[in-house]
């Protein structure tokens, strides 16, 4: 939930209006489900929300349902059976988009308690310290911290009747280098609710880019190696400058950034890093490093560019090959279980 901005500002808004809360969690999915388990939205008291649980089936039963579980003081298990009979035109002629059955935990959270467990997720995730959160589905709400890991958004134990949630910051892109093509990515990556950082050495083109969460003016080139003491998950190089490029791209390789991408053909950064490299063969061939960038859409408008470039860090970000949904051998479109 955390690792999209969006959902850290709406929590920061309701804390700053003292706005009581519901969030609703997916806890498991069986079968074809729009969205798997992890999945989140939050409702405020005046019926505002954000993200969704479903492909709208229910969403609108869920924020009348927010201000009855806030009235009564209760989470609640909810159970969505929206499986099929058969796969008779008849059936899925009732209106639902997928064939699958989708459980839910609706709790409510209160800004006079600071919003309990979530009030400390939120201070976790803004302090970038990443935790795993415990929750009771039952009538008491004990809930629970700890630094083990999680390898998954959320982990379901019904038998034990509880939850284990990934607590992460918001997932951070760093652009070098500011220009027409930076605003379209900066625009995109707003969308998937990555944290924006635009930095440049040049005042003039940095001031045509007003859209990042966070723009920096370098005063001088060797400034960036300082700037990646800061924990980026992602960084894209676009100076379209030669001797830019080679500083920005000679301290990513230095640095922990997991996706460095450049843009521009493979031969001219092959002599950028031979430029500051002795091992230049060695470092093109670092898996961090994404020569050309992105994947291959087709389009070539700064829009499209930038879309395919966020496309190819969000399969590197989930570790998959990109590849579409029709080739994945008749499996459920949206299962946790490749195979159901």
């Amino acid at each position: 939930m955390f690792a999209n901005k969006a959902f850290v500002r709406f929590l920061q808004k309701a804390k700053a209006d003292k706005k009581d809360i519901v969030c609703i969690n997916v806890l498991d999915t069986e079968g074809s489900a729009y969205r798997k388990s992890g999945a989140t939205m939050l409702v405020d008291e005046d019926g505002r929300f954000i993200g969704v649980v479903s492909g709208g089936c229910f969403e609108e039963d869920i924020v009348h349902c927010a201000k009855d579980l806030l009235a009564k003081h209760e989470g609640k298990f909810v159970v969505h059976d929206l499986r099929m009979k058969d796969d008779s035109a008849q059936s899925w002629g009732h209106g639902v988009g997928c064939n699958g059955l989708i459980k839910l935990w609706m709790e409510p959270f209160y800004a006079g308690d600071d919003y309990g467990a979530l009030g400390i997720a939120l201070e976790y995730a803004t302090h970038r310290v990443p935790q795993t959160l415990v929750r009771s589905i039952q009538k008491d709400a004990i809930f629970s911290f700890t630094s083990n890991p999680l390898e998954k958004e959320l982990v379901f134990d019904e038998s034990a009747q509880s939850f284990s949630q990934k607590i992460e910051s918001p997932y951070r892109l760093l652009i070098l280098g500011a220009g027409p093509g930076s605003e379209a990515l900066i625009k995109i990556a707003d969308t998937l609710g990555w944290h924006t950082t635009l930095c440049d050495n040049r005042a003039a083109t940095l001031a045509y880019v007003q859209s990042a969460d966070e723009t920096l003016l370098l005063p001088s080139l060797a400034e960036v190696k300082k700037l990646l003491a800061k924990p980026f998950d992602a960084a894209v190089v676009m100076s379209h400058n030669f001797s830019s490029d080679a500083v920005y791209l000679e301290s990513l390789l230095d640095s922990d950034v997991g996706y460095i991408g450049i843009m521009g053909p493979r031969k001219r950064t092959q002599i950028i890093i031979d430029s500051f490299s002795s091992a230049g063969e060695k470092r093109i061939l670092d898996p961090r490093l994404h020569n050309p960038i992105g994947l291959d859409l087709g389009g070539e408008s700064p829009e499209s560019i930038a879309l395919s470039i966020c496309a190819e860090i969000e399969a590197d970000r989930h570790r998959r090959i990109p590849a579409p949904l029709r080739d994945k051998n008749g499996a459920a479109i949206h299962a946790d279980d490749p195979s159901a």
